[in-house]
This record gives C-alpha cells, sequence and structure tokens, in this order.
C-alpha cells in the first residue's frame, strides 16, 4: 500500500522559501529547517532556480519544503511530483511544455513556467514511496548523469528526515494511547470518578507539588451513612443511578483543581488542593454541605444525606511525611 503523510499546503514567494506546515493530530507544527536545507541543497548542487521536497501518494502530493517558487493553496494535484512517486529511480523531462503528460500541470502551464525537471522518489521504507525531491528550471535543459546521482545521495538524506518525522509523529500517538490506557484504567467505570489505585498515585503526586510549590492540600473522607434507610424499596438499577449522580454532585463542588475517587458504593475521598488552609476550608463547607439535589431527565430528588468525614491537611503534616500518612490520618478522623 501507499504510505501517505498529510499537511496544509506551503505558499512560497520568489526567492522566499517556507516550508509547509504539518498537522499532527490537529495541531500545526513548525516549519522544518532541516528539509529547507535539503532543498538549498538541490539548488546549489544542480545549479537550479528551483527545488521541491514533497511528500503524499499519487492522489495528492503535499509541498513541505519549496525554493525559488510559489505553490498556492489550490496546487495539490501537481502531475510532475505525482508521476516521479511512480518512477523506478528518477524521472528527466528535458522539456515539461512539449510532453503531453503534463498539458495540466500548473507549474508548468502558469507561473513559474516550469520546463526542464529532475525528480527522484523518496521512500519510508523499502517499496514504499512517501514524497519526491526534484530540480526544476524555467530552461529548456538537459541533466547529466551526475546530476541524477547527486539527487539521489540528496534524497536518501531527505527520506533520514522524513523517517525521523515520521517516527516522532508514531512515537506521539503511541504516548497519547498509552495516556488514554492509563487513564481508562485509573477510572471507576460505574461513577467516572478516580480508583483507588489512581487516585493513591494522584494524592502522592500533587502532595509533591504542593510540597514544592508552597502551597497546601487537604483530603476528605466522605461516607453516606443509614444507607439502607436511603436506599429502602429501590431496586439495583435505581440504587446505581443515585450512587452516580451522587458522584456528579460531588465533583462539581470540588475546585477545578479538585479530584474525587469511589472507594466504595458509598465511600467517598476528595482531594481539595489550596493556596492556604482557610482557602481549602472554605471550598470543604460547600462540598461537605449535606443537602443535595440529584437530578436527571424526568426526575429530579433533593435529599438531606446523613454524611460522616475525616480530614486531614497537609500543613498539620511534618514536612518529611508521606502521601500514605495524610490518607492514614484522613481514615482515622474518619467519624461515623
Amino acid at each position: 500500500g501507499s504510505f501517505a503523510v498529510m499537511s496544509e499546503p506551503i505558499i512560497v514567494r520568489h526567492n522566499q522559501p517556507q516550508a509547509a506546515i504539518w498537522p499532527s493530530g490537529g495541531a500545526k507544527v513548525p516549519r522544518s529547517d532541516r528539509l529547507d536545507r535539503v532543498t538549498r541543497t538541490v539548488q546549489r548542487l544542480l545549479d537550479v532556480p528551483m527545488a521541491i521536497l514533497s511528500v503524499g501518494d499519487l492522489n495528492m502530493q503535499r509541498v513541505r519544503s519549496a525554493q525559488g517558487l510559489t505553490i498556492h493553496d489550490s496546487d495539490r494535484h501537481l502531475p510532475l511530483l505525482e508521476s516521479t512517486l511512480s518512477a523506478p529511480r528518477a524521472l528527466m523531462v528535458p522539456d515539461a511544455s512539449q510532453d503531453p503528460r503534463f498539458h495540466n500541470d500548473p507549474v508548468v502551464v502558469g507561473d513559474p513556467g516550469v520546463r526542464s525537471y529532475l525528480g527522484v522518489p523518496l521512500h519510508i521504507s523499502p517499496g514504499v514511496p512517501i514524497g519526491t525531491l526534484c530540480a526544476l528550471d524555467d530552461e529548456v535543459r538537459p541533466f547529466s548523469y551526475q546530476d541524477v546521482q547527486a539527487l539521489q545521495d540528496v534524497a536518501a538524506m531527505a527520506e533520514a528526515e522524513l523517517r525521523l518525522d515520521a517516527m516522532t509523529s508514531r512515537q506521539r500517538q503511541m504516548k497519547a494511547a498509552l495516556s488514554d490506557m492509563e487513564r481508562r484504567a485509573n477510572v471507576d467505570p460505574a461513577t467516572g470518578c478516580w480508583n483507588v489505585r489512581g487516585f493513591r498515585e494522584l494524592v502522592a503526586r500533587s502532595v509533591g507539588e504542593a510540597v514544592r510549590d508552597e502551597g497546601t492540600l487537604a483530603l476528605c473522607y466522605v461516607k453516606v451513612r443509614d444507607v439502607d434507610l436511603l436506599t429502602q424499596g429501590m431496586d439495583r438499577s435505581s440504587v446505581e443511578l443515585m450512587r452516580q449522580l451522587l458522584a456528579q454532585v460531588l465533583r462539581r463542588r470540588l475546585p477545578e483543581r479538585g479530584a474525587l475517587a469511589s472507594l466504595g458504593t458509598w465511600d467517598f475521598c476528595a482531594l481539595v488542593p489550596g493556596a492556604t488552609q482557610l482557602g481549602i476550608e472554605e471550598r470543604l463547607a460547600e462540598f461537605t454541605f449535606p443537602q443535595l439535589r440529584l437530578e436527571i431527565p424526568g426526575l429530579r430528588c433533593d435529599l438531606e444525606l446523613k454524611l460522616a468525614f475525616g480530614l486531614a491537611f497537609l500543613e498539620d503534616m511534618n514536612a518529611m511525611s508521606p502521601a500514605t500518612e495524610l490518607w492514614a490520618t484522613a481514615l482515622a478522623n474518619l467519624r461515623d
């Protein structure tokens, strides 16, 4: 199959080279000075006014770097480049204006009026073409065997740069996929809160950051009391729905950097960061307010829950206390 690397097209003013923008995951990446060096080298070695490095497949080529010519946004179908991509080693065209294959090529029939052309395909791996590297002239001229060899030597350098680009992009994709898998492994699927494993790691990291930044944080255990009375007469799905709604309400009460973990059916733990203990206490007053409104389409339920809380503040700990001591203190302070 073919290996297609898509990019935004380049606009290059005459004698003002500019690399194409190649999006990755929806974001634009900076121009590549490395590929500009490749096309400038082609200009010097072959003594041509124009050079192009493109990537893509037989259906569309996108320019990554160009010297000495303008490639417009609409110039996505360039027969010279597409013909080179399928060439076994090189494509030499002494006068493109006389070649019927290129009668509709915009760089031939329009500005800059390309006449002679020499291009070689670029490969990401053996037998897998990824783009083209070419030298162009607006005058009819022959290209020698030495010219072909020189262009192929520079093409080998260009292929190494493109492989590096592809490898970096793939590493970013793998890292993003791994991060997504890690997030799913650390989330309680029933409530969308952190699970115990993920929350412990989060607390340990947050304690380190708070100490480093001279901030503070608190852990607040929440336990719903008299659950049997609360759920009397409810079926299992209704109980699970109420638990999900409770988790949503508690999450909304936390500050932006706060986090909520589900520790059991009706047990939760909140991580509340802040600049000072007083500021955290103000946020905890809202978080621990016992009156709750649980709402879904067609159902609204106002409850006053009997909640038990266990609090532990980082400021009350010894400076060298580990995160596990914060956990233990909050649990020890839990009162039924």
